[in-house]
């Protein structure tokens, strides 16, 4: 849809309509190519596990924070300070594959968890897709670790999920960036399809 005579366009409107969270080890391997980020379809390492459906109010909400800026003698000088990136996923399901990441152990023989009171150290290349009604996708890829996990409370009636807080690593398999970011475009068959 094209632009109105005001400038508006209803078409470049980002309204979030599904999506999908996938992590995969800490390895050049399951790295996407920048090149092949914005391809449809999305192929992805079988390294990758997926997370599974999120809660209706739990699509990832990203977050930016800084540090305290540099201030200089001299009166409006500053500089920024270094600044962390991080996004909040609310998940529904509790899977097997969920409870292995936001534990950072595989359950025994008996399938039991032996849970620890601290958050797991690992760290793995997180991918998040969100889907928009225009048709258009994000896609954002990069080394990731979990700051925090927050289970829902226990209502009748109401899905009880969690929602896991990842924070944004700068890796060298990223270029140093804490990720990298595709979009918001309609992902392209690649040439010859």
């Amino acid at each position: 849809m094209p632009a109105d005579s005001q400038g508006n366009d209803l078409g470049a409107v980002a309204v979030p309509i599904t999506g999908m969270a996938a992590f995969a080890p800490a390895a050049a391997e399951n790295v996407i190519a920048k090149a092949d980020l914005g391809a449809s379809p999305l192929v992805l390492s079988t390294a990758f596990k997926r997370l599974g459906l999120y809660k209706t109010d739990g699509g990832p909400a990203a977050a930016r924070e800084s540090g305290d800026e540099i201030e200089f003698f001299q009166k409006g000088y500053t500089l920024a300070g270094d600044g962390e990136r991080m996004v909040t996923i609310g998940l529904a399901e509790q899977n097997p594959t969920v409870q292995a990441l936001i534990e950072g152990v595989e359950p025994d023989t008996n399938g039991v968890i032996e849970v620890s009171s601290s958050l797991p150290d690992n760290r793995f290349i997180l991918l998040v897709v969100t889907r928009y009604r225009n048709g258009h996708e994000k896609r954002e890829i990069g080394v990731a670790s979990i700051t925090s996990v927050e289970p829902d409370q226990s209502t009748r009636g109401e899905v009880e999920g969690q929602n896991v807080t990842f924070k944004w690593q700068e890796d060298p398999l990223f270029n140093d960036a804490p990720f990298w970011r595709w979009g918001p475009a309609a992902p392209v068959a690649p040439a010859g399809v």
